[in-house]
């Protein structure tokens, strides 16, 4: 039986489907079918990777926002004490200009009597001695009383008219010319005096000098200045003999002193504020 041919049950039984006949005794009974596999998982990615993906940006920027806002509003603060700290450090100055501005308007001009008395001699104070008058003179064209640009400078600055004076000193007959402009406001005055000194140095504007013929050489002079609030002062003084007059000549520094300080100032002291510093003598 071992190498016999099988029935014909059992070779039908084969080839209808023996081998399943003997899967099925293989099995636990071989009366049911066995449980079918169970699905493969499905891949995931692993849990958390896309929320860590966006976690760090609705973190990193709210916090950028908030270092950018909180450095903007100090930086407003910062500015806003600089601009608090200027105010009060300019802000009385600024009221004390502007009140000093409004508390000293422009003064009326001088009349030629006020300044040059129609008289003869003419004694400052502190002089040794009187200044002889030779000739006064008014006009309302200030380019008159002046050389070269000078005028035009001083057209540029309101000039309305001027006052002035040809005067033999007491001092080795030295010839002053002196007298008044007056201009249309302080400022106005205080820029004449920073420019005068240009104008006379270059030789592009200066003083004419009174009698016409007697009163000496401009190119020889010396010349002093200073400004009194809307007013320009001046005196220009010249040798007797023609000659230049030197810088540290004691004579002319003696008698800008005693005109343009002393006798000038002197007339416009009731009316005007303290005098600016000096102009040079040249």
């Amino acid at each position: 039986m071992r190498y016999g041919t099988p029935s014909r049950a059992a070779h039908r039984a084969t080839a209808d489907g023996g081998l399943v006949l003997l899967v099925r005794g293989i099995g636990s009974g071989g009366q049911h079918r066995p449980s079918p596999a169970p699905p493969l998982p499905r891949p995931r990615k692993p849990p958390g990777r896309r929320r860590a993906a966006v976690a760090p940006a609705l973190i990193v920027e709210p916090q950028r926002a908030a270092q950018w806002l909180t450095r903007g509003l100090a930086g407003v603060i910062i500015l806003g004490l600089a601009l608090m700290i200027g105010f009060l450090v300019t802000g009385p100055d600024r009221r004390q200009q502007t009140s000093g501005a409004a508390a000293a308007p422009a003064l009326d001009s001088l009349t030629l009597g006020e300044i040059f008395p129609d008289q003869d001699d003419l004694r400052p104070a502190g002089a040794t001695g009187a200044y002889r008058i030779e000739m006064r003179h008014f006009d309302t064209d200030c380019r008159e009383a002046t050389t070269g640009e000078l005028g035009a400078l001083l057209a540029r600055n309101g000039c309305s008219e001027v006052a002035r004076a040809g005067l033999t000193s007491p001092y080795g007959g030295y010839r002053v010319t002196a007298g008044v402009f007056t201009l249309a406001d302080a400022q106005s005055a205080a820029t004449v005096n920073d420019l005068v000194r240009e104008q006379v140095v270059s030789g592009a504007g200066g003083f004419t000098t009174i009698p016409a013929g007697a009163g000496g050489d401009p190119a020889t002079a010396s010349i002093g200045w200073h400004v009194r609030e809307n007013f320009l002062l001046y005196c220009v003084i010249t040798r007797p003999d023609g000659t230049l007059v030197h810088d540290d000549d004691p004579y002319a520094k003696r008698i800008t002193a005693e005109i343009v300080d002393n006798h000038l100032g002197g007339v416009l002291s009731g009316r005007a504020a303290p005098p600016q510093p000096p102009g040079s003598l040249l």
